[in-house]
């Protein structure tokens, strides 16, 4: 089991809370110090991550928004993916293919200027 420490915010009601969430195989399970908010099946929950540091969480029909202090971690324990089609919202794919890209120009230098003399 993993836990989480953050903020979870009710998009009904806008209250915010610290909370932990607990995942492991099969449950996401909800603290707020000793006092348990709920538990949720997995398969009945889903997780959209809206920025880099927030995810919408669908619990039993309400959406929770979720700031975890760990957002990378939480995105993989959860499953989230970050989308890297050219018209994503965090704008990363451009810059994976750029930076591919640098990669490996870099190394086809490297090797011309690894290359013997009158070979490159």
């Amino acid at each position: 089991m993993k836990a989480f420490h953050g903020r979870l915010t009710s998009l009904h009601s806008g209250i915010e809370t610290a909370v932990t969430v607990s995942l492991d195989d099969e449950w996401i399970r909800i603290w707020t110090g000793t006092k348990r908010i709920g538990a949720y099946s997995i398969a009945s929950t889903s997780c959209e991550r809206v920025t880099a540091f927030r995810f919408n969480l669908d619990l039993d029909g309400t959406t929770h928004t979720f700031v975890p202090q760990h957002p990378n971690e939480f995105a993989e324990a959860i499953g989230a993916v970050v989308d890297l089609r050219p018209t994503s919202r965090f704008g990363l794919g451009e810059r994976v293919r750029a930076a591919k890209a640098e990669l490996a120009a870099a190394r086809a230098r490297q090797d011309s200027e690894g290359a013997a003399p009158g070979e490159a």
